[in-house]
């Protein structure tokens, strides 16, 4: 999955964090943990819900229903070591999301690289119908920010008072 450069910080919550460096190493990092997957699973859910369907017979090598059925959740660690939750398109069709979320060219008969001075180079014929983009990703991160900080506060606050019995 790429790195898009999204991201949501739980700022503002420094009676929580508190209590949260009050726990042991192993109690805040599963706190964390949950917290993250909790988030997770509605940006998941949100990417799902506007990934688009490809029209039955419009062609390509991916079955209708392909890009929805392939957004994953995959829990991992940043440089420091604190756990980090990664929800995007898994390898099946992660080339295929981003070019639905910024669109692309339609190239036929070899190559055509397009450069940055605006010229392109190779023998491929562009066409004049290039696919818009159709961005689901960032909208469907950018919609649930509020809510996931609120799930993750919630999730957070009720496993610091569980370790804290």
């Amino acid at each position: 999955m790429p790195d898009d450069g999204f991201s949501i910080d739980v700022g503002g919550l420094s009676e929580l964090q508190a209590k949260l460096a009050d726990l042991s190493v192993k109690q805040s990092l599963a706190a964390q943990r949950k917290a993250l997957r909790a988030g997770a699973a509605i940006i998941q859910a949100a990417i799902i819900e506007r990934a688009p369907v490809k029209i039955e017979g419009a062609g390509g090598m991916y079955p209708v229903g392909a890009l929805a059925s392939d957004i994953v959740v995959k829990m991992t660690k940043d440089d420091q070591g604190n756990p980090l939750a990664v929800v995007g398109p898994d390898k099946y069709t992660v080339r295929l999301a981003l070019w639905v979320e910024h669109g692309h060219r339609i190239v036929t008969d070899g190559y055509n690289k397009l450069l940055p001075n605006g010229k392109t180079r190779g023998p491929g014929k562009v066409h004049e119908d290039s696919v818009p983009a159709y961005p689901f990703v960032r909208p469907a991160f950018e919609s649930t920010q509020q809510e996931v900080a609120e799930v993750m506060s919630a999730v957070l606050a009720e496993e610091i008072t569980k370790a804290g019995n």
